[in-house]
């Protein structure tokens, strides 16, 4: 089966980071778009407009909690999938995780959730092929697709025996006529997280319509947002433990010597 991965990360600068992604069958990806369009038509927004975390407000709240429930709606007629890693980027494994670089590190986190998303496609679908849509963001660490892609799939024939699963890697603009708009979507929701991860809903001062999105998310989802979920949850936030990556890097490494 085919699938798109529509991937964003918040909060470069906070303690708190988190890198979303979500997974569509190739087959819904034009129909979502499509919903979306006529969802901002009809509270009279432009296409080339752009739903973001940044630009939550009491004036457009109700415009956001309904984008949301959107969502909410199709995740629980399984039209879609989302992920989210949580990682705490002040811990002094974290800079050890990319060798003392931030930079290598975003790289092996990013890279970490797009492997196991594919991985989990590649288990429970046979002969899944991805592709994958980042956002074509500025000021981010900029990725090398080409050398994203290639390694990707080479980390996947190893563990899987499955050779060229991922399709293509590919930037998306996440405004303009020609936007990704499922990107907005991701972004919202890691936006979301990421507020609530790193406690700024409790802080004095906090956006009063942040809050109220984000309360409304977890009303549709069931569950606190400081909560992580089990793998195979439709809607899975896992904070990333950097001990267990640096510990299975370091028997990789090991065997690597002695072979």
């Amino acid at each position: 089966m085919k699938f798109t991965i529509v991937c964003d990360e918040s909060g470069l600068g906070e303690r708190q980071m988190i890198i979303g992604a979500l997974i569509v069958p190739r087959n819904n990806h034009a129909l979502l778009v499509q919903e979306l369009k006529e969802l901002k038509a009809k509270h009279h927004l432009r296409w080339e407009g752009e739903f973001k975390w940044g630009k939550v407000s009491k004036r457009y709240l109700q415009k956001y909690e309904a984008v949301v429930q959107w969502f909410f709606e199709h995740l629980k007629a399984n039209h879609l999938r989302f992920r989210a890693h949580v990682i705490d980027t002040h811990k002094r494994e974290y800079r050890q995780y990319g060798n003392g670089d931030k930079e290598q590190s975003f790289y092996k986190v990013f890279f970490h959730l797009l492997t196991q998303s594919v991985k989990r496609l590649a288990i429970e679908e046979e002969g899944s092929n991805v592709l994958i849509l980042l956002d074509d963001k500025k000021n981010r660490y900029p990725f090398h697709l080409d050398v994203l892609k290639k390694t990707l799939n080479a980390t996947l024939a190893r563990d899987l025996k499955i050779k060229e699963i991922i399709a293509n890697v590919e930037p998306r603009r996440s405004s303009g006529i020609h936007s990704e708009g499922l990107v907005q979507i991701v972004d919202i929701l890691i936006g979301a997280i990421g507020y609530v991860r790193n406690g700024h809903h409790q802080k004095q001062g906090a956006s009063e319509a942040k809050i109220a999105l984000t309360k409304c998310i977890e009303q549709l989802l069931g569950s606190k947002l400081d909560y992580d979920a089990s793998a195979n949850a439709p809607f899975n936030i896992w904070t990333f433990d950097v001990n267990i990556a640096l510990t299975k890097k370091r028997t990789h490494q090991n065997k690597r010597k002695r072979t």
